[in-house]
This record gives C-alpha cells, structure tokens and sequence, in this order.
C-alpha cells in the first residue's frame, strides 16, 4: 500500500511540473513578435505595435529591441523624458545598434541638448560610418552646440560620402559662414543650389553673405528667390521680407544719393 501510494505521488507531481520549453521555441517567438511589431510600426499601425512590445516586455523585461521599439513610439507621441529612458535602457543591454543610438540622438535634439544630441548621432556613425542619415544630424548637432571645427569636418565627410544628402552643402555652408569665411561659404550654397535647386535656405544664406560683403543687390535679389520659394512660413514673415525691406530702403538711399546722370547736351562734369 506503501508502495502504491508513493508512486500516485511520484506521478502526481509530475503532473504538476510545468512542461519544458524549448529555448529554440522561445526565440523563435520572440524574434516573430519582434519583427511584427516592427512591422506594424512602419506602417503605422502604431496601436498593434504598442501591444506586442508590451506583451513581449512584460515576458521580457530587458529586450533591447522591444525597448527601443516602445522608445520609438512614445517619442512619436511626445512622451520625450519616457522616450529617453527607455531606449537608454536598450543601450545600456546592447549598446552597438546603431538605429538606438540615433534614436537617443534625435530625442536629445528635441530637447534642445545638442552636445548630448551630437555625442548620439557620433555614436551612430561611428558604428555604421556608410549611413549619411547619422552623420548628417551629428553635423548639425555640432553646429547647433557652437562646435565649428567639428561640424566642418563632419559635414564634408558626408558631403564626399553622399553629396545627394539633404542638404548637406547648406549645412556646410552655415557652418563656413558662421566662421565668417564668406568666399568658401558662398561657393558651398552655390554648390548646394546646383545639387537641390529647391533648397531655400541657400538662398537664405547666400543672401546674408551678399549683405556682409555689402551687396546690396544680389542680396536682395536672393531673399526675393527665397521668398518665391516660400511665401508664407514664420522665418518668411518675419526674416526674409523685413529683410527685403531694409535692403531695399538702403538701394533708394544709395540711389538718391548718386550723383544725377547728364542732360542731353551737357557735358560730363569732371571728377
């Protein structure tokens, strides 16, 4: 009788243990959900993402992927600090993905925290140095945090990289002009205007070399450019046709104040 009922027991608690799971099994399934949610993202089906990365973190509490996915979302929804925190924990449990690390970028530049910002994207063309789409940003960022010298470089290095990268020449040209190097910079939104003839902004920054060189006139005639390009935007409004303006009260009193040309019969007085 012993005997019996050890083994009811015996068989009893192995009918209570929980079946083994292959970890093949598991990855697998993951690694579907993954690319679902993934998916489902890039077709902005973001609601049916939010709920397999949900599903996967809650079995997962630490998967990158699934962290940087959910990043991504809730920065897409404005939740910026939420955002932040978790793709940092995707890069702190695999930090060599590149797309993480230009997500974390593209936050901190929302956030207005441009070295923070350029470190990111740094990151990420350090890790996939063919991919303009980070070393363009990381340009801009080192621009937008007073960091010429390193701008310069990385900007040209996109530049030869992919010169059909919007708009690297423009971005080259600020920083050339920030640095009050006006020949170098002209050239560059020239070279910007030849490559996207539909950039504006080099037309914007043409026209301010032309006003520091004191050209009144091509000055004038590129932010009129820029301004038939874009009519009714804030910087139009409040940039570009003030700057028509004033340029073009200076012509008058250049105007007015140029000798009077000769009557018919009168000669030329002597200089």
């Amino acid at each position: 009788m012993r005997a019996l009922s050890l083994a009811i027991l015996l068989a009893s608690t192995a009918c209570d243990r929980a079946p083994e799971v292959d970890p093949a099994t598991t990855e697998a399934k993951l690694r579907t959900d993954l690319d679902n949610a993934a998916t489902r993202a890039r077709n902005n089906k973001s609601k049916d993402a939010e709920k397999i990365y949900t599903r996967v973190l809650e079995e997962h509490p630490d998967q990158p992927e699934a962290l940087a996915g959910m990043a991504k979302l809730r920065f897409a929804d404005g939740k910026i600090d939420e955002a932040l925190a978790m793709v940092d924990k995707s890069i702190a449990g695999k930090g060599d993905v590149a797309p993480a690390h230009g997500l974390r970028g593209e936050i901190l530049a929302r956030k207005e925290q441009h070295a923070e910002a350029a470190a990111a994207y740094g990151k990420a063309f350090e890790l996939t140095p063919e991919k303009s789409e980070y070393g363009l940003p990381y340009g801009v960022q080192l621009k937008q945090a007073g960091s010429l010298p390193e701008a310069e470089k990385v900007l040209r290095k996109v530049a030869e990289l992919d010169p059909m990268a919007q708009f690297v020449f423009t971005e080259l040209g600020d920083v050339l002009r920030a640095q009050d190097r006006h020949d170098e910079s002209l050239k560059t939104y020239m070279k910007a205007l030849s490559t996207y003839a539909s950039d504006k902004m080099a037309h914007a920054g043409a026209a301010q070399i032309y006003e520091a060189k004191g050209d009144i006139k091509h000055a004038l005639d590129e932010w009129s450019q820029y301004v038939r390009m874009d009519c009714c935007s804030q910087y139009s409004e409040s940039v570009a046709k003030k700057k028509i303006e004033s340029l073009q009260a200076a012509s008058n009193e250049l105007d007015k104040q140029a000798p009077a040309p000769p009557t018919e019969g009168e000669p030329a007085q002597a200089g």
